[in-house]
């Protein structure tokens, strides 16, 4: 019998930062056990063209009974569990390719926006139970990020039951990056977490996510 999967994704480094540690948050994740599921891990690339048909093309192959994006959201000093995407790119700065997306749609024929499905007020509350700072958000951006919790829920919509759960947590810098970019946030510096930290979050968020789950 195949082993039930959890998809996990990160994103490459953009922008100014060159480090993401959503990447090596599920990186680190991946191929470990949570709740009887197997932990796949990618990188998604920062890039509007490319990340709704590479997350089709995982979603095809892992066919996860939860799907649950990271990324990294500078200046936040806490994991924030998303409650919605919107139909909207509206980039401040351009993606890797270069693109500067300014208020268009993520998918023309797509609802205004999707809530996640995982159970996000218990993601919250698990992950804060680990010991770890976190909150309910109710903005993703309109950047990568909301894109791709925008996609995620899009695909598996058509699904039939049970679709997989579908989410994103947004993750502070890590240290090595606040060190680095202190002078943009002030004499403070920006907040961060280290690798270890944020990996003990999102592990008990999917542990949270899988509660009510059949895994078989």
């Amino acid at each position: 019998m195949t082993q039930p999967t959890i998809l996990l994704t990160g994103f490459e480094p953009f922008g100014d930062h060159a480090l993401n540690p959503s990447a090596q948050v599920a990186a680190a994740l991946a191929e470990t056990t949570v709740g009887g599921a197997v932990v796949r891990a990618a990188t998604l690339p920062v890039d509007a063209a490319r990340v709704g048909p590479l997350l089709h093309g995982l979603l095809e192959e892992t066919r996860p009974v939860v799907a649950l994006a990271l990324g990294l959201a500078a200046g936040r000093a806490a994991l924030n569990v998303e409650r919605v995407a919107v139909n909207v790119r509206d980039f401040t700065i351009a993606d890797n390719a270069g693109v500067q997306a300014t208020g268009e749609p993520i998918c023309a024929d797509g609802p205004d926006a999707y809530l996640a499905t995982v159970p996000v007020r218990a993601l919250v509350t698990a992950i804060r139970a680990a010991g770890v700072p976190a909150c309910l958000s109710n903005t993703a951006g309109t950047y990568l990020c909301n894109q791709a919790l925008y996609m995620l829920a899009h695909l598996v919509a058509g699904w039939p039951e049970p679709r997989p759960r579908c989410g994103f947590i947004h993750l502070p810098c890590l240290p090595e990056q606040a060190a680095h970019q202190a002078r943009s946030y002030g004499d403070e510096g920006w907040p961060s977490m280290s690798l270890a930290t944020m990996c003990a979050g999102v592990r008990a968020a999917l542990h949270a996510t899988l509660e009510g789950v059949t895994i078989s």
